[in-house]
């Protein structure tokens, strides 16, 4: 920890009214840490969490600790309060769900227990969940006694702001942002809004001049771990989700000031494949570029962890629709790395936009065109697979996929590295073709998944710098006579 962020963090630890409210009726964390603890923002996310979606969802709420059970406890006796209901959105529904739970954090408690809004804040436009249903959500505080629930659990959440903000390396991030980005004078002061039953969907907002991120905690600190237990891979990755978030305050602004020249070079209809951003070439670049960017800040912090990270969180950019992002993301590394003295992501901005623009009429997407073996059903377990990619692909030495076995209604997995010395592994055809020999379960499906995200060392990648789709898959069923 530098000295800067162990000033931050006494701050934030010694400040008198720990959780005081500030003049809009906010609960902070003191003054001088940039993490927001709201009242309201919990009741909202305990909320959601009780709705059918909630509780059914794998990855909207968080439910790795033992306060997402405390919860459950406490609150599943009330599970038919009409609220419940009127909230139980989808992820079809996702403007809704983020609204009800981001706005709350416009509102607060006043002096009568009522909950009343304090800043003029929304989140999405033309959607209004929480004023609309605050009704029923003041009668959901009385019935469940919910105020007292919050008070009781009070140095938790404290003690998880306290620790969040010492695994973030919050002063290094704005440091290195406004190295290479300048400061922004619209923002005004930074804010961190943090519950431990966010499970996905971050986002950055203004919120009366503060630059907000509504952040998803990491996975050490909701499975309840120390921060000094985790490993530097840990921290690094968890970093993930406030980086991204508060780097939007410096590349969105970048990116609108270059609106032309990305208008000119960068077609979301060509690099985005469903991501809900692709309406806006604008939005797309911007979601693409605050993952590249995180990466060169990891290697800047993180090198011994940052190759790791960066091809874990590369993956999963890919499933959200953002499929070249492993391309987009060493063409900006490359630029960056050979930018001249004194150079920063500011000033290569546009000779990367006109970069990017030259890619872009080559780009294509690798699939698996054909496969010997993919959904036939064979006798023998020992197999072996011919797969016919659409283009040539980097012939890597050896290679990883996990193979999932379902049988007798149950499903198991491994973690298999490929090479010639394992499992026969060899390339022909300039890359276009591959096989491998493999033992199958026998009387069972056999599913084959390539560049599993989180599980892939070695992410399999065209020629032209575009990995294979996360998940790609091949099945082949065992039938044996014995």
């Amino acid at each position: 920890m530098t000295n800067l962020s162990a000033l931050i963090l006494m701050l934030f630890l010694s400040s008198s009214s720990l959780m005081g409210q500030d003049r809009s009726g906010q609960n902070r964390p003191g003054h001088d840490s940039p993490v927001r603890l709201s009242e309201t923002y919990e009741l909202a996310n305990i909320i959601l969490a009780l709705t059918d979606y909630g509780k059914t969802d794998l990855w909207e709420v968080s439910r790795q600790s033992a306060y997402y059970q405390d919860v459950r406890t406490y609150f599943d006796q009330h599970g038919s309060h009409p609220l419940l209901t009127k909230v139980n959105y989808s992820r079809q529904q996702w403007e809704s769900y983020l609204s009800f739970r981001t706005d709350a954090y416009a509102f607060a408690f006043d002096s009568a227990n009522q909950v009343v809004r304090r800043i003029p804040f929304k989140a999405n436009q033309g959607f209004n969940p929480f004023e609309e249903n605050l009704n029923l959500v003041e009668d959901f505080v009385k019935v469940t006694g919910f105020r007292q629930f919050y008070r009781d659990h009070l140095p938790y959440y404290q003690g998880l702001a306290s620790a969040y903000l010492t695994s973030q390396r919050y002063p290094e991030m704005l440091r290195f942002l406004e190295t290479e980005f300048g400061k922004q004078p619209d923002i005004t002061a930074y804010a961190i809004v943090v519950s431990p039953l966010v499970g996905r969907m971050n986002c950055h907002r203004m919120v009366a001049g503060v630059g907000t991120d509504f952040i998803t905690l990491p996975d050490f600190l909701r499975t309840d771990k120390a921060v000094q237990g985790a490993s530097e891979e840990e921290v690094a990755s968890g970093t993930h989700m406030l980086f991204t978030e508060l780097d939007h305050a410096f590349v969105n602004p970048l990116t609108d000031h270059h609106r032309s020249l990305v208008e000119a070079n960068f077609a979301s209809s060509q690099w985005d494949s469903g991501s809900g951003y692709e309406k806006d070439s604008l939005a797309t670049f911007n979601e693409y570029m605050t993952w590249a960017v995180y990466d060169l800040y990891v290697q800047h912090y993180f090198p011994a962890a940052a190759a790791k990270v960066s091809r874990d969180w590369t993956l999963q950019n890919e499933t959200r629709g953002f499929y070249a992002s492993a391309l987009f993301n060493h063409e900006l590394a490359t630029l960056y790395q050979h930018r001249k003295p004194g150079q920063t992501l500011k000033d290569i901005y546009p000779a990367f936009i006109r970069r990017l623009g030259l890619r872009q009429a080559s780009l294509s997407k690798p699939i698996i065109e054909a496969c010997n073996l993919a959904d036939q059903t064979i006798s023998d377990t020992t197999a072996t697979f011919v797969i016919h990619f659409s283009e040539a692909m980097n012939q890597l030495p050896s290679f990883d996929l996990i193979q999932v076995v379902e049988e007798h209604g149950k499903t198991r997995q491994e973690r298999l590295v490929l090479s010639a010395q394992t499992h026969g592994l060899a390339w022909s055809d300039n890359g276009k073709v591959v096989r491998f020999r493999l033992n199958l379960a026998k009387n069972a499906l056999n599913r084959l998944l390539f560049n599993y995200p989180w599980r892939t060392s070695a992410a399999l990648s065209s020629l032209k710098g575009i990995d294979l789709a996360p998940y790609s898959a091949i099945k082949t069923t065992v039938k044996s006579r014995i």
